[in-house]
């Protein structure tokens, strides 16, 4: 049900049990109950805070009640420090929408399993450019084919197909699908990688960021007077990239943000020797109280096939040795879901079957609220549905 059918639901669901109250309760309020209760209801549903006492993907239940918010996404780690001379901590930020972690994994080098020498990159900004999704469309349809140039009057100074043939993604329907399109690295050119909402401490809602490779496009250049992130209508002289096509969006409508970004936000990349071995584990986590009895624990440290890694913050800290260093780390997540607003028309954005228990928990909590007798009766019906 839409935003307005779950107002019209809870109206109903108070009125039949307290009229006056529902005649009082304003959309201001019922949007606020809602949104309470859809943040309880993922808590209970990830946790194991229910009457079946099952996590999240503890049953096909709880997978489906939460799929809607589980997302992937990827960003390359930087160096933290030292921890002693056999151990070093490198750091992943979290994306802005980081609710719970599914789980998480690394890329990472090694050198033939002997000690990895590796070196600290200069900080050279990586140069990148954005775009938001909603400048991705014509109106009916987004756009399938993506180019970039070093000059639009001037093509010949260098340019880039990124995608083409994208298909028909109709607007606003197949938004999602585009997005997962865009950001799945076969369907892009080498040199050019693609993360949404966030990269680092880049952070754009709504937005596509794309970090281009300065070695494999030499003719992506920034103009290092201009400020660091500006838009695109300053810099056609400056012979940095746009993205023009026959439907899409141009600088001139400063659709599109330029920037250079320098990855060492907190400290530089750790770069591996030439020959090195990318390989994948799946991280394991440890609390913050037990990471250090970990590391000191030849049977339980930090390797290869299962680096360390702690949660604090903002971030994921992962714990590598002297046999391997951390490229990127990739995560599965359940992100914070939009917040419900009658006034703005944003629904609720879990599966629909959710959506009449997410209402009467909100009941619940309204009768709850003002006191009534019958409360405790609504809460017993309220668990029959789960």
């Amino acid at each position: 049900m839409n935003v307005g059918f779950m107002h019209i639901a809870i109206q109903q669901g108070v009125d039949k049990i307290n009229s006056l109250q529902a005649d009082m309760l304003l959309p201001e309020e019922i949007d606020i109950e809602l949104n309470k209760s859809q943040m309880r209801f993922i808590n209970t549903k990830y946790g194991k805070n229910n009457k079946y006492r099952e996590g999240f993907e503890q049953s096909q239940k709880r997978i489906d009640d939460l799929r809607s918010l589980v997302k992937e996404y990827s960003a390359p780690v930087v160096f933290k420090e030292q921890y002693n001379n056999n151990t070093w901590v490198d750091q992943f930020r979290l994306p802005s929408d980081y609710f719970y972690l599914v789980n998480q994994r690394s890329e990472l080098f090694i050198d033939n399993c002997k000690p990895i020498v590796y070196s600290l990159d200069d900080n050279t900004p990586s140069s990148y450019f954005v775009m938001p999704i909603e400048h991705l469309h014509n109106g009916s349809a987004m756009i399938s084919d993506l180019s970039m140039f070093a000059d639009p009057e001037n093509p010949a100074l260098g340019n880039q197909v990124l995608h083409a043939n994208a298909g028909v993604f109709v607007y606003p329907t197949d938004v999602q699908a585009y997005k997962d399109f865009l950001i799945n690295p076969t369907n892009f050119a080498s040199g050019v990688e693609v993360y949404f909402e966030q990269y680092g401490q880049l952070s754009f809602p709504n937005s596509l960021i794309f970090i281009i490779d300065s070695t494999t496009y030499p003719w992506f250049n920034y103009d290092s007077s201009l400020t660091n992130v500006t838009s695109g209508s300053n810099l056609i002289s400056s012979i940095v990239s746009q993205v023009p096509t026959a439907t899409g969006p141009d600088d001139d409508s400063n659709k599109v943000v330029y920037g250079q970004y320098v990855l060492n936000g907190l400290g530089a990349k750790r770069l591996p020797p030439s020959g090195a071995q990318r390989q994948y584990a799946f991280n394991k986590f440890s609390q913050q109280d037990d990471i250090f009895k970990l590391l000191d624990d030849p049977f339980n440290t930090t390797k290869r096939t299962s680096p360390l890694t702690t949660i604090r913050g903002e971030y994921i800290d992962v714990y590598t040795n002297d046999i391997f260093i951390i490229d990127k780390v990739k995560i599965t997540y359940i992100r914070k879901p939009k917040e419900i607003s009658l006034s703005l028309g944003v629904s609720c954005e879990l599966p629909e079957h959710t959506h009449q228990e997410i209402v009467d928990m909100a009941v619940s909590s309204i009768l709850e609220g003002i006191s009534d007798p019958r409360f405790k009766t609504h809460q017993i019906e309220v668990g029959k549905n789960e």
